[in-house]
C-alpha cells in the first residue's frame, strides 16, 4: 500500500509500472522462497532505473532536486524497510514456532477498528475506565478466556493503571521538565516567529 500511494495505481513511466507490479507481489510473498525472490526482484529493479532515478532538475531558484520524486522516495522507503528486516518477518522461525504468523496486519487493524468502535458507544467514561473496558473486551474475545473468578483477581487495578500514566508522564517532555527539572527540547516552547510575522494575524494581533 505504501509503494503503491507514491507509484498510483496506473503509472505511466516504466520504472513505476515496475516497481507497482513488485508491490503486488509483496503480499503474494508465503514463503522463504518467496522473499528471497521478491528481494532479488527489488534489487533488479533498482539497478535496471538507477541512472533513471539518479536524474536531477534545476528549477528556476538554482536549486537542484530528484526529477522523479516519488519513485526515489519508494526506493528510499524499500531500501529502509529491508535494513531493518520488517518486510517478512511473519516468516521469523522464532515466531512460527507454535504455528504460522499472518503476513499482513489486517487482522489486528481489524481488532482495533471493533475496539474504537466500542469506545465511541461509551464515550462518558473516565479514562481509567475506558482502559479497563479495553482490557476486559480483549479478555472476553480472547481465543480461551478466563473464569469470572480468575478475572476479579487478576483485574487491572486503577493503582497499576495510575503508575502506567506516571511512567509515561515522566517520559513525556513536560512530564520531565516538571518532574525532574530536564529543560523541553522541540515543539514544546513559543516560537519567535509566531508573534512577529510580516503578515498581521486575522483578530488585528502584530
Amino acid at each position: 500500500m505504501n509503494i503503491s500511494e507514491l507509484t498510483g495505481m496506473r503509472p505511466l513511466l516504466e520504472a513505476g509500472k515496475r516497481l507497482r507490479r513488485i508491490a503486488v507481489r509483496l503480499s503474494r510473498a508465503k514463503t522463504r522462497d518467496d522473499a528471497a525472490a521478491w528481494l532479488a526482484a527489488c534489487n533488479q529493479w533498482e539497478q535496471d532505473f538507477a541512472g533513471f532515478l539518479d536524474e536531477q532538475s534545476r528549477y528556476g531558484d538554482g536549486s537542484m532536486e530528484d526529477t522523479h520524486r516519488r519513485l526515489v522516495k519508494a526506493r528510499r522507503m524499500i531500501r529502509k524497510r529491508i535494513r531493518e528486516q520488517h518486510l517478512f518477518t511473519f516468516l521469523d522461525d522464532e515466531l512460527t514456532k507454535e504455528g504460522p504468523v499472518p503476513a499482513t496486519n489486517n487482522q489486528i487493524e481489524s481488532w482495533n477498528a471493533r475496539l474504537r468502535d466500542m469506545m465511541r458507544h461509551h464515550r462518558g467514561l473516565r479514562l481509567i475506565r475506558r482502559i479497563k473496558a479495553i482490557c476486559w473486551w480483549c479478555h472476553q474475545h480472547s481465543q480461551h478466556p478466563q473464569p469470572a473468578a480468575w478475572l476479579a483477581a487478576n483485574a487491572i487495578t486503577d493503582q497499576h493503571i495510575e503508575e502506567l500514566y506516571r511512567k509515561a508522564w515522566e517520559s513525556s517532555p513536560q512530564g520531565a521538565y516538571e518532574t525532574y527539572g530536564i529543560p523541553n527540547r522541540y515543539g514544546t516552547g513559543i516560537n519567535w516567529n509566531e508573534f512577529h510575522t510580516t503578515t498581521r494575524y486575522p483578530d488585528g494581533t502584530d
